[in-house]
């Protein structure tokens, strides 16, 4: 008679749940073979039959669309910004929470260019827009605003945090399309950010004492 335990069955879940724990385990898949993937890779990654997979969704083109949209949701990179240690000044604060979002958009853009390469149409969805990413990209500015506005304390500033925190995103994400090749480590990224920030904070004209507001 065999000693081991008897396995227990796992818990059941609903077909939402199903379809966000196979976009969990195949999303790393994805962005190393992008839409080369198979579908027995799928089912491994997920542990489930290749049959499970589609009963989640209609077909693999829907199950990479759902992979992007995930990786685009706000949840988990708010979170780490909101996460930001108060005890810093408020040019420290902003300058770790941009490196957080640059990454963010830096492996974003990273999955987005493998799908494109593999030969996957993003532009799948009705009309030929991307299924369901409009809306999380406007979800994602939203909660990424409101987490960035957090960090500051509204009487720091002579401007609704908000609207600092829409100036840090359009001049960090900045970096992603004006980057060359030989500026694109982590190193050089920072160094970027760190000027952003300070132009932001500190404005671009040069001090002098001067008031420009007094006649000559």
């Amino acid at each position: 008679m065999s000693s081991e335990p008897p396995r227990r069955r796992a818990s059941a879940m609903s077909p939402e749940q199903r379809r966000e724990a196979i976009v969990t385990a195949v999303l790393p898949l994805v962005r190393e073979h992008g839409a080369h993937v198979t579908t027995k890779q799928i089912a491994h990654a997920a542990g489930i039959a290749e049959g499970t997979v589609f009963r989640a969704f209609t077909d693999k083109t829907e199950l990479l669309q759902a992979c992007v949209t995930a990786a685009l949701r706000p949840d988990e990179l708010c979170a780490t910004v909101r996460a930001v240690p108060r005890d810093i000044d408020v040019a420290a604060r902003l300058t770790e929470a941009a490196q957080l979002f640059l990454d963010h958009f830096t492996s974003f853009g990273e999955l987005v260019h493998t799908l494109a390469a593999s030969g996957f149409d993003l532009r799948g969805g009705p009309e030929g827009k991307p299924a369901g990413l409009p809306e999380v990209r406007e979800q994602f500015i939203r909660d990424l605003t409101t987490a960035l506005a957090s960090l500051v304390d509204p009487q720091e500033l002579r401007i609704p945090p908000e609207d600092l925190a829409a100036y840090l995103q359009a001049l960090v994400l900045g970096i992603r399309f004006t980057a060359t090749a030989s500026d694109t480590s982590g190193a050089d990224h920072a160094t970027a950010i760190r000027a952003r920030v300070d132009v932001l904070l500190r404005g671009a004209l040069a001090e002098t004492t001067d008031d420009p507001r007094e006649p000559r």
